[in-house]
């Protein structure tokens, strides 16, 4: 009896051309050689596609192609292997398998599971939902294979609605019951992020297995809900479920977000008392454990015990100490690697580059970038921006230009790594650049550029590109309004300030340590201490930072013996100081005359472990020399245990300026000389020293010398904000002509008052009416003036001043404060004044 066979024939040997044109289908008339041996042997112990396509060849030389149960052996190998080749001779198979003529209701429903398994595996989601649409229409009913295999394929490509819609058919075919169908529900509804579903199906199941606790054990670790996580192992294992692996590492891996120690010793200790084989993969899990939970010592003794060390290890070993910041660590472990380990993979190279960056080894890093290129690894995007990340950070942004412009692939990560570069080499401009021609830009690339400006004192610049960043419709965050804030406080701009923090309240955003910590320093600049201190008192921690803004507030305003409540108030709730607390402090006492509790506080670095930087030297000198106390300042200054610089020396010179103390004056600039010659601000403070000495001979060598050497007076500036617009001022500006009509009036009623102005404050030796003159035109007179005449009666004038106000200015702002009864406030390089009524915050100290 002969029968009609449809044969598939793939070729036997591998061909240069591998399209679907190789393959031939042909009908002959032969008999069946039923070969049991051949039939179900050979098939399994094929290992790759090649062996299995030379089986096929076999099977059609002996006629074998027209047996159903050959065929389904086939079609199911084919499945087995996952690859796009493999599924499309399966395909093929499985047409001729349906075009047979034979009986196939047996197998017909194994062979669609098969099929839709293969095409899950080979993450061809789409061919799975046609195999399982052309199997509701074939009339094949599903079974409870079908839907794990089938929801497996929808969980990879994260497609809830299909998942959904395969939960209503499987109520309604009745598997509603089958543990291995419920699984299968709570593993992709895990994968989704619908963890409420997946508790559902689970709470439902009328018996549980291992998988099921697993699968929502594994589903509350992918949405970060780790307590729940632990919880529910711990309800599995007081209801009698041993724990697998995969449960295990799962767990493991949930104390290791939560940096949970000791829970997660606990859990190693059960692993112990279950008996549990201590595999590779949980090996792994828990050294990743030990060293997110800050135990990096033990999770090295693990990593040393272990005997069979695999990539995955060392990779995830060195990637944490790259996190710690400990790059030597890892460039240890790589090493070692190298000598005995496997070899390196591009997951080890990034972690391996980026500890050459952070230790600025540009050398090894090119080493580095060497390897990436001759093992190809180049196309990955982290490589190629962990290499500009390298390069930018030992200055060499011609070679990460390079790197960026080779890349294939080009994400706003990549434009990132470039702008942030930019933005740490100070280079404002290519930042700048980079960032217009971005072709999509993310929240961190406007934050990176706006912090970029911050950093380069383009204050007005951030606050316009935070409006561009509004009205391209992208809110800001907390790491945004960190940088807004800096802007606004060195801008001086309360309106703009408050609407800054209206803006963070509006929008929910959340007011975490450093942005508050902002918004203290915000407040404190723009001369608004209560609002600063209000944000102090509501945050619900605070760290050394905080208190410091707090205590610089304080400074600001002249409130020192606050300031020093603050102090002692940090040390009680057990606060660790730092270098920078001591400096706050101890400006406060400077600008408020406390010179005792200042060397008391001084006198106590040593004791909370800290020893006196220059910086504090220098708070000390200036707190002697400010109360007068100037031979003590002087014999502070031999004593120290430092070399003097020009700081220090400074500091005192503008001491003996202002109690006019010429021999010391004479002395200190001659050691300024000595220590910093051609610094600016040092040669003018010389010039004014002469000045005031009215000794013009000396003042005219030191202005020669400062134009030899190309140096330049910063000239005074005062800025005022009207209605939302800053507004700036230079001495002896004339862009504002409605201020001289003011000027005058204001004049009038101060000369009444009994102002009379302090010539001594011009240091130019022209005739008297020549100076008061320019006197009349100092930067904050000129704003003071806008101010009156631009905002309504009661509203305080807000000044900000680039340079140290003069003692003329000072008389003429309290005299307005009372003849006009408006407050004034003057912010200038060195500290707030306050004038209300004729008085000032800072007594006349400063």
């Amino acid at each position: 009896m002969a029968s009609t066979t449809v044969v598939f024939s793939p070729p036997l040997t591998t061909t240069t051309d591998p399209s679907p044109s190789n393959t031939q289908i042909q009908i002959q008339s032969q008999p069946i050689f039923p070969n049991l041996n051949l039939k179900t042997g050979s098939l399994k112990s094929c290992k790759n596609l090649q062996e299995i396509k030379q089986l096929h060849g076999q099977f059609t030389k002996h006629g074998l192609m027209g047996d159903p149960a050959v065929l389904t052996k086939l079609i199911a190998k084919y499945s087995q292997m996952g690859s796009c080749e493999s599924l499309e001779c399966a395909a093929k198979a499985f047409k001729i398998f349906k075009n047979s003529g034979e009986d196939c209701s047996s197998s017909i429903v194994y062979l669609y599971n098969s099929l839709i398994r293969g095409n899950s595996l080979a993450g061809a989601f789409h061919d799975a939902i046609l195999l399982y649409v052309d199997m509701l229409f074939e009339g094949v009913e599903p079974d409870n294979y079908t839907f794990p295999f089938f929801l497996s394929a929808c969980a990879k490509r994260l497609r809830l609605n299909e998942g959904i819609q395969l939960h209503g058919s499987i109520v309604k075919l009745g598997f509603h019951s089958d543990a291995f169908v419920l699984n299968s529900l709570i593993y992709i509804y895990g994968e989704c992020g619908e963890i409420d579903r997946a508790r559902k199906v689970f709470d439902e199941m009328p018996e549980r297995n291992v998988v099921s606790w697993t699968s929502l054990i594994c589903g509350y670790t992918r949405r970060d809900c780790h307590k729940e996580a632990v919880s529910l192992f711990f309800q599995m294992v007081d209801e009698g479920f041993e724990p697998n692996e995969v449960t295990m590492v799962s767990l493991i891996s949930a104390c290791a977000k939560l940096g949970d120690l000791d829970l997660g010793e606990r859990v190693l200790d059960y692993v112990g008392e279950s008996g549990l084989t201590m595999n590779a993969v949980m090996v792994n899990a828990l050294v990743d454990m030990y060293m997110k939970c800050g135990a990096a010592d033990k999770a090295r003794q693990l990593f040393d015990e272990c005997v069979d060390k695999n990539l995955v290890l060392y990779n995830t070993l060195m990637s944490n100490y790259v996190k710690l910041g400990k790059p030597k660590e890892a460039l240890h472990i790589f090493r070692e690697m190298l000598n005995v380990g496997p070899k390196p993979d591009r997951v080890t190279m990034l972690s391996v580059i980026t500890s050459s960056a952070e230790l600025g080894d540009s050398c090894f890093g090119v080493q580095c970038h060497a390897y990436v290129l001759r093992n190809r690894l180049e196309s990955w995007d982290s490589i190629g921006n962990s290499l500009i990340d390298m390069y930018m950070k030992a200055g060499k942004q011609d070679l990460a230009c390079r790197v960026f412009d080779q890349m294939p692939n080009k994400t706003t990560v990549s434009w990132n790594s470039m702008l942030a570069g930019f933005a740490r080499n100070g280079d404002v401009g290519s930042a700048q650049r980079f960032f217009y021609e971005m072709p999509e830009r993310d929240i961190v690339s406007w934050n990176t550029m706006i912090g970029a400006l911050v950093q380069g004192s383009l204050f007005r610049e951030a606050i316009e590109l935070f409006h561009s960043m509004q009205n391209e419709r992208i809110m800001g965050d907390e790491v945004t309004m960190v940088s807004v804030a800096s802007a606004c406080g060195y801008l001086g701009a309360l309106d703009l300030a408050k609407w800054t923090y209206n803006y963070i309240k509006k929008h929910g955003l959340k007011c975490n340590i450093r942005l508050s910590t902002a918004l203290i320093d915000m407040f404190a600049r723009c001369g608004d201490p209560k609002s600063a201190m209000s944000i102090f008192i509501t945050m619900k921690e605070r760290d050394a930072s905080a208190w410091t803004a707090a205590i610089g507030a304080m400074a600001m305003e002249g409130n020192g013996q606050r300031a020093i409540e603050l102090f002692h108030e940090m040390l009680g709730q057990g606060i660790v100081l730092d270098e920078v607390v001591f400096s706050g402090v101890l400006t406060a006492c400077s600008h408020t005359g406390l010179v005792k509790q200042g060397m008391e506080i001084f006198n106590s670095m040593k004791e909370h472990g800290i020893t006196p930087h220059i910086v504090h030297y220098g708070c000390i000198v200036d707190l002697l020399g400010r109360a007068g106390m100037l031979d003590e300042a002087l014999e502070f200054i031999n004593t120290m245990p430092v070399e003097p610089n020009a700081a220090i020396w400074s500091a005192f010179l503008a001491a003996c300026r202002i109690h006019k103390n010429e021999k010391m004056a004479t002395y200190a600039a001659k050691m300024v000389s000595k220590s910093a010659n051609d610094k600016t601000g040092i040669q003018v403070l010389l010039s004014n020293i002469y000045a005031s000495a009215e000794k013009w001979d000396d003042v005219a060598r030191v202005r020669m010398h400062m134009k030899e050497k190309g140096m330049k007076k910063i000239p005074g500036s005062s800025s005022i904000e009207v209605n939302g617009v800053v507004h700036e001022f230079t001495s002896g500006d004339e862009s504002h002509p409605e201020n001289d009509l003011m000027l005058e009036e204001i004049n009038c009623r101060l000369r009444d008052a009994g102002y009379i102005p302090d010539l001594t404050n011009v240091l130019l030796d022209i005739d008297e009416q020549e100076k008061e003159f320019l006197l009349s035109r100092h930067s904050e007179k000129l704003a003071i003036a806008f101010g009156l005449i631009s905002s309504d009666r009661g509203v305080p004038v807000r000044v900000v001043k680039n340079l140290r106000m003069c003692s003329d200015c000072h008389s003429f702002a309290k005299t307005v404060s009372k003849v006009y009864d408006r407050e004034i406030v003057i912010r200038d390089n060195n500290r707030f004044h306050f004038f209300r009524q004729g008085s000032c915050s800072c007594r006349d100290y400063w």
